[in-house]
């Protein structure tokens, strides 16, 4: 080990405006900036990532550092160095559509992270990470070490993308590690300052309101001396996890397929950090070589996706062909050069200069004038002398000033709600569970013969969503009940004419198409329900009363008559059979799933029968429950009823699907049915015993849309701007004379 994190941080800055040549340390543009990517988790796409960007023979690879952070040392370990991993990527002829008739090519990717770092053991309640290392300078712990560099043995420097590869269950977990590691080293002044780019901190997948959950992390383990963060923080999460992957052995990985779509919502919600997470996600996502874009969420997303079209705007002057314009406003630099707060200023006080002079000279002598020489400086206190500066548009002012969608949610909590209400593995695997094992013993035990059947367990997708109960849930949960809950919501929380949530509602675009086109999108649904109407009313009446007489109260009669014309009744899906169809086909035909056996655990007492007929149940600590169970249906269910839906009447397809897991987990994360019935008051959720095990809303003391919205406010870092607006102005001289 060596102290290496200033030398790493000097080299860094230069590699920011260009690249630095290792020959003769001059500046290149041919080389990529310096990048520094942790990854937290032992997942699968660590693995796959570790294989991809660690391979250093490929150019876009070169200045890109790759850590590791995992409790999995003997995966990601080979005799103390970083483990070499091999990845075999099947590449499609489309990622939309895969299919075994289909050309198919493979390649394959060998590479190794820089470094690993161990920070704890497989024991969930272990925090030996937490605990300071007196061999390393500062005294960091593992984790630490990771994020800030010091003493690393790489030549990195602070992280610049943090990213959580694991599953959705850990996010908790991870992001209060991250948080007592951030504050920690935001306390020894080791994370940089606020001249440096920020600081991204986020998810392959963000579903099981990975924002909320962040909030949280950061809230609680917040110190009481904390005045502010030292250098910027940015949080990120993918609606989609971008890689289907599985490893069945140490040191190699298979890459099934990539998602067609890569979207992201990012916090805040501002162009230079929209800018930032583009860069940085495009080297990790390795956009260059796929060619995919990245999509940015929320508000201010293009009008495709629901927004209102700022990041279209911005991508147009950000990625103006900069060979015919000089570079980046004619400056001959491109935004990467912008390296530090300060410079960004400087360019943007230009850009309003040389406008200003342009249009004083055509006013007083027809012609523009020429801007003064404009001195940038970078971090290294390198000089570059831009002369004769005349601006083709006002791209800085872009990355200083706010669109009005990012004043209305400067925390793009309609963007992580599109990650949190999207998410389709949440919907997915549960239906196919019960549909696989549903019909067995009171735990979900069924019979199963490999010699028959020919495989050693049910392939969870080619014979589970086969079967016709599958298709049914699915499209009952998926395409109606989630549907009633996300119009909702939206109608309560998005501005007049934006739909961010719903504009992406179905997961893949192709069932999305086929939903509008039969006119089942959640708009539809919730207007044909009449429940979007009702949570409305319900909102309203919250605020301000009841609608009905002077006296303020409605009748008897007129919330019977709402009752019996309300509601999830049979019907409201146009064609849901031929639907049921398409989805139990697609599913279990989709070659890139058909693989994919079920999570059993088989009993070992009947391997011995004469027949070769084997008894299994479903394994409940797989993440097929723990995170799609908890993370994804409780949230449906709890939203629902802070909406103020029945969750019987209107969500039952949904809360059969979930007691019948729970039952097979021995947990309660809603009502059972004899509770329910008895005295749960509408509250099947919140009155649950195991609801904060959940990320429903009710987990996090939400019970209503007010509590939901003044949560969202908060910031997903642990800022106190109010509390600090308050102690300036107790401190104010007005105040003093009160």
């Amino acid at each position: 080990m060596r102290f290496i994190c200033c030398d790493a941080e000097r080299r860094r800055a230069c590699c920011e405006a260009g690249s630095i040549s290792k020959h003769n340390n001059t500046m290149t543009s041919s080389q990529p900036p310096a990048q520094t990517t942790l990854l937290i988790g032992g997942s699968n796409g660590t693995s796959t990532l570790c294989a991809i960007l660690g391979d250093k023979s490929k150019p876009q690879n070169t200045n890109h550092t790759l850590r590791v952070a995992t409790r999995s040392s003997n995966k990601y370990l080979d005799n103390g160095s970083p483990r070499t991993w091999r990845c075999k990527e099947k590449k499609h002829l489309s990622d939309v559509v895969a299919a075994d008739f289909l050309p198919t090519r493979v390649f394959t990717h060998v590479g190794a992270p820089d470094s690993v770092f161990v920070y704890g053991k497989s024991n969930e309640n272990n925090t030996n990470d937490e605990k300071p290392n007196n061999n390393t300078p500062y005294n960091l712990s593992p984790l630490e070490q990771a994020i800030s560099g010091i003493s690393a043995p790489d030549n990195g420097g602070v992280a610049d993308i943090i990213i959580l590869a694991c599953p959705v269950s850990a996010h908790l977990s991870l992001l209060k590690r991250i948080a007592i590691a951030m504050y920690n080293l935001n306390s020894k002044n080791l994370l940089g300052t606020k001249t440096r780019p920020p600081i991204l901190i986020g998810t392959l997948y963000g579903a099981g309101g990975f924002d909320w959950m962040a909030r949280i992390a950061f809230t609680s383990q917040r110190p009481s001396n904390f005045n502010g963060w030292d250098r910027s923080l940015g949080l990120f999460g993918l609606k989609a996890f971008p890689y289907l992957t599985k490893s069945l052995q140490v040191g190699e990985v298979t890459l099934h397929g990539r998602f067609p779509q890569l979207q992201v919502a990012v916090t805040p919600s501002t162009p230079y950090m929209r800018h930032r997470a583009g860069l940085l996600l495009d080297r990790v996502l390795q956009n260059s070589t796929t060619g995919k874009s990245l999509e940015f969420l929320g508000l201010s997303s293009n009008e495709e996706l629901g927004g209102d079209g700022t990041v279209v705007e911005e991508s147009l002057v950000l990625h103006q062909n900069n060979s015919s314009s000089g570079g980046l406003l004619g400056y001959g630099v491109g935004v990467e050069g912008v390296n530090s707060a300060r410079n960004a200023m400087l360019l943007a006080a230009q850009t309003h200069k040389s406008i200003k002079e342009a249009k004083e000279g055509a006013a007083s002598s027809g012609a523009p004038s020429m801007p003064p020489t404009m001195t940038i400086t970078s971090n290294n206190t390198n000089q570059q002398q831009l002369t004769n500066i005349t601006p083709n548009s006002p791209t800085l002012d872009l990355l200083l000033t706010h669109s009005l969608s990012d004043h209305a949610d400067p925390n793009s909590s309609l963007g992580f709600l599109t990650c949190t209400l999207n998410s389709t593995n949440q919907i997915l695997h549960p239906c196919i569970l019960v549909a696989l094992f549903g019909s067995g013993d009171k735990d979900g035990t069924i019979t199963w013969n490999p010699k028959k059947e020919g495989t050693a367990l049910p392939r969870f997708y080619a014979d589970g969503a086969a079967k016709p109960l599958a298709g049914q849930l699915i499209t009952a949960i998926a395409g109606g009940e989630m549907y009633f809950v996300l119009d909702a919501l939206e109608r309560l929380l998005s501005p007049r004419g934006y739909d961010p949530i719903t504009a992406l509602h179905g997961g893949e675009p192709v069932g999305r198409k086929v939903m509008n086109w039969l006119g089942n999108s959640p708009h539809e649904l919730g207007e044909r329900s009449g429940l979007t109407g009702l949570a409305l009313r319900k909102e309203w009446q919250s605020l301000f009363g009841k609608v009905g007489d002077e006296t303020g109260s409605s009748s008897v009669e007129e919330e019977e008559d709402e009752s019996s014309s309300v509601g999830n009744v049979p019907g409201l899906i146009n064609r849901e059979k031929l639907l049921t169809k398409l989805m139990s086909m697609g599913l279990s035909h989709n070659s890139r799933l058909n693989a994919v056996l079920s999570p059993c655990i088989v009993d070992e007492s009947s391997k011995n029968s004469p027949d070769g007929t084997i008894r299994i149940k479903p394994n409940t600590k797989t993440r097929f429950f723990t995170d799609d169970t908890q993370h994804g249906l409780c949230i449906i269910l709890g939203l629902a009823e802070l909406l103020g839906f029945d969750l019987e009447r209107d969500m039952k397809t949904t809360l059969y699907v979930v007691r019948k897991l729970q039952a097979w987990m021995g947990k309660e994360f809603v009502l059972p049915k004899n509770k329910s019935d008895a005295n749960s008051n509408g509250k099947i959720v919140s009155s649950a015993r195991d609801v904060a095990e959940t990320s429903a809303p009710q987990a996090f003391g939400i019970h209503n849309v007010q509590d939901l919205r003044q949560f969202l406010r908060l910031d997903v870092f642990g800022e106190m701007h109010e509390a600090r607006a308050e102690d300036r102005l107790k401190m104010s001289g007005l105040v003093s004379r009160l």
